[in-house]
């Protein structure tokens, strides 16, 4: 009970020695609002630097959701190559069991029947004409 006591009484004592300074001229008050202009320019200046505070942490709200995006993604690839890697994995114990493959042919055995080399034209020759 006493701490409210000493609470109002200290905002008393400030509010009634901030009406005397305010009506003797020691402290500006343009508009008349009882308000100091000191107050409300500081009060203006923190309004202002919250507001870019805000805007800021917007920004980087933005580019973490950005981030979080491309990590799902590439999460995402991540999962399906260890699939593949889990299905190549069967292939190698089917290999070792005698099976045969099942899987895509070497590269280099692909690339032959994809472009068969051709065929080496023979020249006929000409006889020559002397004359």
């Amino acid at each position: 009970m006493n701490a409210i006591l000493v609470i109002l009484l200290v905002a008393g004592v400030s509010v009634a020695a901030s009406y005397l300074l305010i009506k003797l001229g020691k402290v500006q008050d343009k508009d008349k609002d009882l308000i100091p202009d000191a107050v409300e320019e500081a009060v203006e200046e923190v309004k202002e630097k919250i507001e870019d505070v805000k805007q800021d942490v917007e920004k980087k709200v933005k580019e973490v959701k950005r981030r979080a995006k491309r990590v799902k993604e590439e999460v995402k690839d991540v999962v399906e190559a260890v699939k593949e890697v889990g299905n190549q994995a069967e292939d190698v114990v089917d290999a070792a069991k005698g099976k045969p493959r099942k899987g895509r042919k070497p590269a280099a055995k692909q690339a032959q029947q994809d472009n068969p080399t051709p065929k080496k034209r023979t020249r006929r020759r000409t006889s020559k004409k002397t004359s």
